[in-house]
């Protein structure tokens, strides 16, 4: 495992990734240290060195402005198993790339106000998504399509407020098995749950539900 943050100067990050070429590391973090310390802005090509870097798993942590909707971000990253985004001033998902390989994704804390559902089943073999303490994400009007690898959809500590849950959402998502979307604020159920017949666990904690029938 390799850390670096708080590691470089804001204009080096770049060259010293660049360095890094040839590394085999299983798990690869870089950024700050927390929210207060946020130097780094995120610019295009910022993660171009890590092109040559073989790993596991990716964190990137504590970023602030990015640049043109940081449309390099996966660019280098896409073969990476597992991504994490944590603490991000990330307001919109980045291309992805059609050979992506990424089965985990975490959005920890990032700066959503809608759910980017579009972007995000291009990410063909994901297997679990984690979208969680985004207190800005309210909407979730787009839908997930054609990610038959998915079984685990953590949506929990947001402040999502949407109706028609919860088949419209999931679009040729047959493997869904666990959908988490407790702590938010408003969901309006339908009963209906015909795109997501194989869910065994629905977690509505502490989430106001309205709907037909009673719910506790």
């Amino acid at each position: 495992e390799l850390a670096l943050r708080s590691a470089f100067e804001s204009p080096m990050m770049q060259t010293s990734l660049q360095g890094l070429a040839g590394l085999r590391v299983s798990r690869l973090t870089v950024g700050d240290f927390s929210d207060s310390e946020r130097l780094q802005d995120f610019e295009r090509g910022l993660l171009n060195g890590l092109c040559q870097v073989q790993m596991e798993e990716f964190v990137l942590i504590y970023f602030s402005d990015f640049e043109d909707y940081t449309d390099t971000l996966f660019n280098c990253v896409g073969n990476v198993s597992t991504i994490r985004l944590v603490g991000l001033e990330l307001e919109e998902i980045s291309q992805v790339p059609v050979w992506s390989k990424v089965k985990q994704l975490e959005c920890k804390k990032c700066s959503f106000e809608d759910v980017p559902a579009l972007k995000l089943s291009l990410f063909k073999e994901l297997r679990v998504l984690r979208i969680t303490k985004n207190k800005r994400l309210k909407n979730f009007k787009q839908k997930f399509e054609g990610l038959s690898n998915l079984e685990v959809m953590d949506l929990s500590e947001n402040s999502l407020t949407f109706s028609r849950c919860c088949s419209p959402q999931f679009q040729n998502c047959p493997n869904l098995k666990h959908l988490n979307l407790s702590f938010n604020s408003n969901i309006r159920l339908t009963g209906d749950f015909t795109n997501v017949k194989n869910l065994l666990y629905l977690d509505f904690q502490h989430t106001t539900l309205f709907g037909p029938g009673s719910y506790p």
